[in-house]
């Protein structure tokens, strides 16, 4: 799907930027609802939780652009856009784990944190969230691509506008 690198670019910064807020939402909305902390340690510190959401949510950005600019792939691919959520989801532990690691000088621990947050219900939301992103993502692209956004949409005014220019002229 080899779409202009620009239009992809900036259609996955506001890609990535929903993926963060659906996520933030998705995983308050089940710390209520289930009575749960996001982060089963309680000794992580306040910033681990933040620093894996930022890390997914760069990742996603990564694959998104990679994806819409790689010339070799053509169509929406759902199986795509899983691959993107599973990679994700694994961004969004593992950089939990090295940071709960590296804070607390215990490598041994990092491999617990993530076995501990590997299957609970914010780590699966993240990626089930990328999944759907993406497919969002790719949909699009693939629509910019077939030609179905050949021209930029404009007010009904803008085309009186133009056809008034061209009987002056």
């Amino acid at each position: 799907m080899a779409v202009d690198r620009r239009y992809a670019s900036i259609v996955a910064i506001f890609a990535s930027v929903l993926f963060a807020a659906l996520a933030i939402a998705a995983s308050g909305l089940i710390s209520l609802f289930a009575d749960r902390e996001v982060l089963t340690e309680t000794d992580a510190g306040p910033l681990v939780a933040p620093i894996m959401f930022v890390v997914a949510t760069a990742a996603l950005f990564a694959q998104l652009v990679a994806a819409a600019t790689n010339p070799r792939r053509r169509g929406i691919g759902v199986a795509r856009a899983l691959v993107i959520g599973a990679v994700v989801y694994l961004a969004f532990l593992v950089s939990g784990a090295t940071i709960y690691a590296l804070g607390s000088g215990r490598p041994l621990r990092g491999i617990l944190f993530l076995a501990s947050n590997a299957v609970g219900p914010f780590a699966v939301a993240v990626g089930l969230l990328a999944a759907l992103v993406a497919l969002l993502y790719l949909v699009l692209m693939s629509y910019r691509q077939s030609g179905g956004a050949s021209r930029t949409p404009r007010w009904p005014w803008e085309d009186r506008d133009d056809r008034d220019r061209e009987e002056r002229d």
